[in-house]
């Protein structure tokens, strides 16, 4: 698996434009976390997500990384553990604003008295320590050597994970139509076809029939949270205030 991708992304020069795509969806969307939780102080993706794309990233980040250095630092392994550890600069800032901002709606459910930045911090930590078991746990069993099957399933956490908290503020505020829009978007470029999409294009283990099964329920749900969204009142614009964001 290791040499096809090596393969692949020597031969196949499109491969590097498909994967920059993907990479830079990804990042468009916590481009929208941050401008989300820093105006209206309340993030789109539940605190979860961030604790699991956390240890996520960091897993790969290493395990790109131990490629690298076994493959004579080729290129693709050695941006790829770049790309992750910024990533995870990311994430830090988003449960940093889970904490200051946050906390309250969050987990204030599980206090009798208003959640102290110290107890936030801890749950955190312990969400974190899950997630990376269960990450490396999983990659153990699937024999995910170089995380293509992970970062897969990433995509649809993204696609689907969001939607549980939209539906349950039932307002616009912390998220935005045009993130649904860039997660909808992301989630069909997951699943695209040799020569179009990232994963079948560098592996031909993803060339299979429920993967595009996955992918068109998967698509589905991401299109119907762009509906969902459409349907909650539009945010108010204060005088005097930055234009919400749509």
């Amino acid at each position: 698996m290791v040499q096809e991708i090596i393969n692949s992304y020597t031969n196949n020069p499109s491969l590097l434009g498909i994967s920059a795509i993907a990479f830079a969806i990804g990042y468009i969307e916590y481009v929208y976390s941050f401008r989300l939780v820093i105006r209206e102080k309340s993030a789109p993706f539940p605190v979860w997500m961030h604790t699991f794309y956390f240890a996520h990233d960091f897993t790969a980040a290493v395990v790109f990384f131990k490629l690298a250095r076994q493959y004579d630092y080729f290129w693709f392994f050695t941006l790829s553990s770049i790309a992750l550890l910024v990533w995870n600069c990311f994430e830090i800032f988003n449960l940093y604003m889970a904490v200051k901002v946050e906390r309250q709606e969050i987990w204030g459910e599980c206090y009798s008295t208003p959640v102290t930045e110290k107890q936030a911090v801890l749950k955190i930590i312990g969400q974190i320590a899950i997630m990376a078991a269960v990450v490396n746990l999983f990659r153990v069993y699937m024999n995910d050597v170089v995380m293509f099957k992970w970062l897969c399933f990433t995509n649809i956490i993204m696609a689907v994970g969001p939607g549980y908290l939209w539906a349950k503020r039932k307002r616009r505020t912390g998220t935005s139509v045009g993130l649904s829009i860039v997660i909808f978007a992301g989630t069909v470029n997951t699943f695209l076809p040799p020569g179009y999409g990232m994963w079948t294009t560098a592996l031909n283990y993803f060339d299979q029939p429920w993967f595009y099964i996955t992918g068109i329920i998967i698509s589905a749900v991401a299109l119907n949270n762009i509906i969902m969204l459409l349907r909650f009142p539009a945010k108010e614009h204060v005088d005097g205030t930055k234009k919400p964001i749509w």
